[in-house]
């Protein structure tokens, strides 16, 4: 039997802010991100992601962003190259992300997902 997590107001980024990106919002999108243990799918308002061969799951800071901790996942794409996507809870404008939000999010996919 497989347990499906539906989380709403997740912030996304496909690679870690920089300051040469001229990003000035944290985020890149927002949307649902939809976990089981089959795979990981972002559906955002510009991004729809699919990850299915998951490398590793990490929480920290990234990129320019000293505020936020953030999910940063490795896996492989459609051809076989690693990537990155990168996930934080974007409810509260941001808020619950930095009051725990974030780091349930990161439990939530090292208990689900076939990282153990």
């Amino acid at each position: 039997m497989s347990t499906e997590f539906i989380l709403e107001n997740v912030w996304y980024l496909p690679s870690a802010n920089t300051w040469k990106d001229f990003q000035v919002m944290a985020m890149k999108d927002i949307g649902v991100l939809t976990v089981n243990t089959k795979g990981i799918i972002f559906r955002g308002n510009d991004t729809n992601l699919i990850i299915n061969q998951l490398s590793s799951i990490s929480y920290g800071k990234q990129g320019r962003d000293f505020i936020n901790n953030w999910v940063k996942i490795e896996y492989y794409g459609l051809n076989g190259e690693l990537q990155d996507a990168y996930f934080a809870d974007g409810n509260n404008r941001g808020w619950s992300g930095i009051f725990g939000g974030t780091k349930k999010l990161y439990s939530l996919l090292m208990d689900t997902y076939l990282v153990k």
